[in-house]
């Protein structure tokens, strides 16, 4: 057993070893705070293509996606890559090209600067444990991966991917970050034809793939024609397509970026492949479906996780080498979406909270000190993120909840902070405020971090928001006037 682990693992060592060096390699390149937090706000297109699509295209998105569309068909996977590509060129057609005209380093810091220091502290507090928790389901994906492919020691893979992630992540800052993620959507494309390619061959070729094809498969819309059945449609796209518009991780690659037309156009191609590669899933499972149906898999072997249907084929059906060379296109997608969540922690702790209650220093000393203040946040949580996810039972559970909550409390304040001039103060913390409680009233009252309806726990959060932010705008709008946006352009 070990000696056919051998060789896969010495290629999965090599990648990660290749990954730090390039973060050792990055951290020559940071000079300045502007340089760790936006990679000095000069990248090119294929670099912003790159960071953007592997940041998106995590662990989940390989795994889970086609574990639903094995299940579900294309209808399953509505959310995870249609709804999250979508948000990608919203972003890109939308807000790119305002976010890019303002003098600021965080999302965190728009809400600070339009609504005052306090809704700036509410912001980057809610967003922090998604993060913290996204970047613990990570390791905890790469962990599990490792150990049951290779029977790897878990708590080992663990430890590693955690010290790989914050090491290249602490050296090169979003240098780092984002150049790694490029050389990992090459390692993912090449990862994904590679069982793409063999998955056919086994199957019979692709006329036998189209021929065990189920009735249905490509149902795009709900089968029912009812009011219910919509909304939970309209709740499967808003929850994923409009509530990753207000992360933070997407706005830094907007800033870093090195002009509004190039961080423009790179949204819209990632989002635009994201889309399109997202299909690459969808098919493994048809090849699935395929091999199941000509009696080559049991069908018992995916009943009760249809989840496992990837690191089977890629252990049946590739050879030591091409399973190496897959496993670590797998780990690039989730050390991508790993790295991508911890940095955009660090920042929120270091930019958007550390540097206004405690930073009163000339410039030159605070661009040194939030650059080592920084690198400091991105260890502790990388520690952090490391104990959550071995302290907690139900993650993928917290996950869904952190994002909804994200969408729920932030989407509107982001909307109005940089296309209403007459939304204020009192509006925004009441908007918070209100689409946080209606969170908490379903998570309280029915000890559960995912309520039901989640339709209802999906869409009503935001719409009190929504509500709450106009009304109470208006109310007080002789009372408050927020900081007007022309304000923080660059000059």
């Amino acid at each position: 057993m070990f000696l056919e682990n051998l060789i896969p693992l010495m290629i999965i060592g090599a990648f990660f070893i290749g990954i730090t060096l390039v973060g050792k390699i990055a951290s020559k390149r940071v000079k300045t705070a502007d340089d760790y937090l936006v990679a000095g706000r000069g990248a090119p297109l294929f670099l912003v293509v790159g960071t953007l699509f592997a940041t998106f295209w995590g662990g989940g998105t390989i795994i889970g996606a086609t574990g639903a569309a094995y299940n579900d068909g294309i209808f399953g996977v509505i959310e995870d890559p249609f709804a999250a590509g979508l948000a990608l060129i919203l972003i890109g057609l939308f807000f790119v090209t305002i976010l890019r005209r303002l003098k600021i380093r965080s999302i965190g810091e728009l809400y600070a600067y339009r609504f005052g220091q306090t809704t700036g502290y509410m912001a980057s507090a809610l967003m922090i444990p998604t993060y913290v928790i996204w970047t613990a389901v990570q390791l905890l994906a790469i962990g599990k991966i490792l150990n049951v492919l290779f029977d790897v020691n878990f708590m080992f893979a663990y430890l590693i991917a955690t010290l790989v992630v914050v090491s290249f992540t602490y050296m090169g800052g979003l240098i780092a970050v984002v150049w790694t993620d490029a050389i990992q959507m090459v390692i993912i494309f090449v990862g994904l034809i590679a069982i793409l390619a063999v998955g056919f061959k086994a199957a019979g070729g692709v006329s036998e793939v189209v021929a065990h094809t189920p009735e249905g498969f490509w149902r795009f819309i709900p089968k029912e024609r009812s009011i219910g059945a919509w909304i939970s449609y309209l709740a499967m796209w808003a929850g994923m397509a409009l509530g990753n518009i207000p992360s933070p991780d997407v706005a830094q690659r907007a800033f870093m970026a090195k002009d509004a037309k190039t961080a423009k156009k790179g949204m819209i191609i990632a989002g635009s492949m994201y889309w399109t590669i997202g299909f690459i899933p969808i098919v493994i499972a048809l090849i699935g479906i395929t091999l199941v149906a000509k009696g080559v898999i049991p069908a018992s072997m995916f009943a009760e996780d249809s989840e496992l249907l990837v690191p089977f084929l890629a252990r049946e059906l590739l050879g030591p080498v091409g399973l190496g060379v897959f496993v670590a296109s797998l780990l690039a997608a989730i050390l991508s979406s790993a790295s991508t969540s911890l940095f955009a922690t660090a920042v929120l702790f270091s930019n958007d909270i550390y540097k206004p209650l405690f930073h009163k220093e000339e410039v030159a000393d605070n661009d040194r000190s939030i650059l080592r203040v920084t690198k400091g946040f991105v260890v502790f949580v990388g520690v952090l993120s490391a104990g959550v996810g071995l302290a907690s039972t139900n993650i993928y559970d917290l996950t869904i909840f952190a994002f909804t909550l994200q969408f729920g409390v932030l989407f509107f304040p982001f909307i109005f902070a940089l296309k209403a001039k007459w939304v204020n103060t009192y509006g925004v913390i009441a908007g918070m405020l209100g689409g946080l409680g209606v969170n908490l009233i379903g998570v309280i009252s029915q000890a559960s971090v995912i309520p039901e309806p989640w339709e209802f726990f999906t869409l009503a959060p935001a719409l009190v928001n929504m509500l709450l932010i106009i009304s109470v705008s208006i109310i007080t709008r002789n009372k408050n006037h927020a900081t007007p946006l022309e304000n923080l352009y660059i000059d």
